[in-house]
């Protein structure tokens, strides 16, 4: 128990600390009504079963989404769009269903990520996983936190 309890918090403490290093105005309003993904992976205790690894290399890419006027990718954020297309692109489903941005605080447009992807980045991510997020398909989760034991 205390080493699941230990992962779940390492996991949740990434996620804070990429809050707390790239999102420059808390304040802004996150909708509530966009729709959640149909259908998640079951719950794995193995946290490389999650997205949560691969979407944290899209840290230098969060100042492209909050400031609108910017034309061009930051440094570093090609890189990391490039990592997650070639080891866990499915993980881009969670920026076209909006569970990154509702678990970060940052508003993350599909327009301005599509256009980062491929405009700015040139990148192509694989067309059966676009299927996959625009027909509900299976994503690994974001993170897991395991329930705790009786």
């Amino acid at each position: 128990m205390a080493s699941s309890n230990k992962a779940c918090t390492a996991v949740l403490l990434l996620l804070l600390a990429l809050v707390i290093a790239t999102v420059a105005d808390a304040s802004k309003n996150i909708a509530s009504s966009e729709p959640v993904p149909k259908k998640i992976v079951p719950a794995r205790q193995d946290a490389s079963a999650t997205c949560v690894g691969s979407l944290l290399a899209l840290s230098p890419c969060l100042a492209f989404f909050e400031d609108a006027g910017m034309s061009e990718a930051p440094q570093g954020c090609c890189e990391g769009l490039g990592g997650i297309i070639q080891d866990q692109a499915a993980c881009l489903c969670h920026i076209v269903n909006h569970t990154l941005e509702r678990a970060i605080g940052v508003d993350i447009p599909d327009d301005r990520a599509f256009s980062l992807i491929g405009d700015l980045c040139g990148l192509s991510p694989p067309q059966d996983v676009m299927d996959t997020c625009a027909n509900g398909g299976e994503v690994p989760p974001l993170y897991v936190c395991p329930a705790p034991s009786a």
